[in-house]
């Protein structure tokens, strides 16, 4: 009867302990999915990510959107409250809108092409106010004309823009990411052509309240002498006002004076390059700049708490051939999304992150529930909408709770 009052106290006690949980841990991953050969729809791809759930790594869903061979490409970098999610398919010219109240359940709420005059949608931020501003790479079509910024409601419609013309400083202007800084009133946009017809130099900074543009500014060199080519993309610090650009050539740079009508830029990192493998996208996560680095194979770590001077704390290699592309971080800090190219198109990635040194590990225990192995795993046809052919995950964020 001893034996049995003991053991009544402990499972009476371990009732009453206060479950454990971590603050805006995300339990599903959303990761925007192309039909590898193009024959079926391109498709958002639903996972569980909680790591308390013994189903951790499973596929939930999948919702194709009805168009194939568009190339899946962008979504938002991190999660709107409003769980909708915006996506593009750039060859296709079109944008994605999804609702993602209901993970088990995702919705397609609408999809559009050209927004007005602008044509070829590639990035995307949200605004105080809930809408969208993205960069649209053109006007028309034929690659002939820059294009620019436009604002659009969470249900597609458009609300305003601005053309990126500036030809007195640069003729070939093709925006490709953005950053927005509304304690400042403004907005900072990169340049670099998907389509590849050149190479960019230029970056671009506004006033987010009437997107007039204030300056377009012409990066220089950096030591190596090609870091200033096409730059991608802007990532506002944790200061809130400090604003550090990567380009696809590997560097780094920071803008300078910003709040005032006549900012500058200046290089302050290069990562290693070569002309097979680039830079990819970056993440800010607290004091640390993570940065996709195509030549390493790796993920790479700054402290940027001086983002003059930033730092290199840690580099994560990924096997031989895995060239990371995608990151994006979990709302808490505590985990990043990878996905990427050659022996890493048909994969997505999890990496755990120590926010107080920026050290970086795989998460082993994400694995695919079909192979066992780490991470999980687009290579199948068997997929809950269908028989189609493997997927190649591009854009991926985590959940809001």
């Amino acid at each position: 009867m001893k034996i049995f009052a003991i053991i009544l106290a402990l499972l009476f006690q371990i009732s009453c302990e206060k479950v454990e949980t971590i603050e805006n841990s995300s339990s599903y991953i959303f990761a925007w999915t192309k039909d590898e050969n193009g024959w079926d729809s391109e498709f958002l791809t639903v996972i569980n990510a909680n790591p308390g759930d013994k189903d951790y790594g499973s596929l939930i869903k999948t919702l194709p959107v009805g168009y194939n061979n568009i190339n899946a490409h962008h979504s938002e970098h991190r999660f709107h409250s409003s769980k909708h999610l915006f996506t593009n398919g750039f060859s296709g010219g079109r944008t994605f809108i999804f609702n993602l109240e209901d993970p088990y359940n995702p919705q397609l709420i609408t999809n559009f092409t050209n927004m007005q005059k602008y044509t070829y949608p590639h990035s995307f931020e949200r605004l105080p106010n809930g809408n969208v501003l993205a960069t649209f790479q053109t006007i028309g079509e034929g690659n002939k004309k820059e294009g620019g910024l436009v604002e659009i409601t969470s249900k597609g419609d458009y609300v305003r823009s601005a053309i990126s013309s500036d030809p007195d400083v640069e003729d070939f202007i093709r925006p490709y990411s953005l950053a927005i800084l509304p304690d400042l009133d403004r907005v900072v946009s990169t340049s670099a052509d998907m389509k590849e017809a050149d190479l960019s130099r230029v970056v671009q900074v506004w006033r987010l309240s009437d997107l007039s543009l204030i300056k377009t500014i012409s990066l220089d060199p950096g030591p190596r002498g090609n870091e200033h080519y096409d730059p991608a993309e802007p990532r506002v610090l944790s200061d809130g006002k400090t604003v550090l650009i990567s380009t696809f050539f590997c560097g780094l740079y920071q803008i300078i004076d910003l709040e005032t009508i006549d900012p500058s830029a200046e290089w302050v990192y290069s990562f290693a390059f070569n002309d097979k493998y680039d830079c990819a996208i970056p993440a800010v996560n607290g004091d640390y700049w993570i940065q996709a680095v195509g030549s390493k194979t790796s993920l790479v770590s700054l402290d940027v708490s001086d983002p003059s001077k930033p730092v290199k704390v840690d580099e994560l290699k990924f096997k031989k051939g895995e060239w990371p592309h995608w990151i994006a971080v979990e709302p808490n800090g505590q985990r990043i999304i990878v996905t990427g190219n050659n022996r890493l198109k048909n994969k997505l990635m999890i990496v755990d992150f120590n926010s107080e040194t920026g050290e970086m590990s795989f998460d082993k225990n994400f694995k695919d529930k079909r192979t066992g192995e780490m991470g999980f795993s687009f290579d199948r046809f068997d997929w809950p909408h269908g028989n189609t052919d493997s997927g190649v995950p591009h854009g991926s964020v985590f959940s809001i709770e």
